[in-house]
């Protein structure tokens, strides 16, 4: 099974294509631009030159979140668009999750962290695949607190970890960073839990998948406290 998997949940963004022997190719690029104006053309330069065509591709993954608000329905609305034309499978993956997956193999607590700014982020513990904690919106100072009570390492990942890692570092000793470059997810990770999911049998109906935000966005905050 050939997976195309989509992420425009960060600034950071891509596609990445995965089989049965692993990565095909991948593109990923942290840049100013919208993932309006680039994941397109992403997809087309990554078929292109792994000699393969959406026809070829068996089904699609997408990152639903959480994230930028308008950056998850650019890719989501692309996999579902993708998946409903061709009549393949469609499998939505948090980003939380595949950040998880792609630190899976460290063999201590993965704790994803991706920044919601204002000191909050979107949080969940994992130990190897399996989920410690329900995903959830907090500040820095809980997911301190939390850390502390592990008395193991913990990795951080996630543009969260590069945000907040002085004051995570100096609180928790045992908090481990990757290298910048390794943190953000990687579409591969994206594809490839998905690869594994839609392989199990998992799926989402293209008309059903919706992002998965965890708050409200600033103009509904907004509205709310005006009403």
């Amino acid at each position: 099974m050939i997976v195309l998997g989509m992420d425009t949940s960060t600034m950071t963004g891509g596609a990445a294509l995965v089989g049965p022997k692993g990565l095909v190719g991948e593109s990923v690029l942290n840049i100013r631009s919208t993932h309006s104006e680039r994941l397109l053309p992403a997809v087309e330069r990554l078929l292109d030159d792994a000699e393969v065509t959406l026809d070829d591709v068996d089904g699609f993954a997408v990152a639903s979140g959480p994230g930028s608000f308008t950056g998850l329905r650019i890719g989501m609305a692309t996999a579902k668009g993708f998946a409903y034309a061709l009549g393949r499978p469609l499998i939505g993956v948090t980003v939380l999750e595949a950040l998880a997956y792609q630190f899976m193999a460290v063999g201590t607590v993965v704790l994803p962290l991706i920044d919601a700014r204002r000191g909050q982020v979107y949080a969940q513990p994992f130990s190897g695949q399996d989920a410690m904690a329900e995903p959830q919106n907090c500040h820095i100072d809980d997911v301190i607190v939390w850390g502390l009570e592990q008395r193991r390492p913990i990795v951080f990942c996630g543009d969260g970890a590069s945000v907040y890692q002085d004051v995570l570092a100096e609180k928790l000793p045992d908090a481990v960073f990757p290298p910048l470059e390794q943190r953000a997810l990687r579409s591969a990770s994206v594809a490839g839990l998905g690869r594994q999911r839609l392989l199990a049998g998992q799926r989402h109906e293209p008309m059903e998948l919706v992002p998965f935000y965890l708050r409200k966005s600033e103009a509904e905050m907004k509205w709310d406290a005006k009403n």
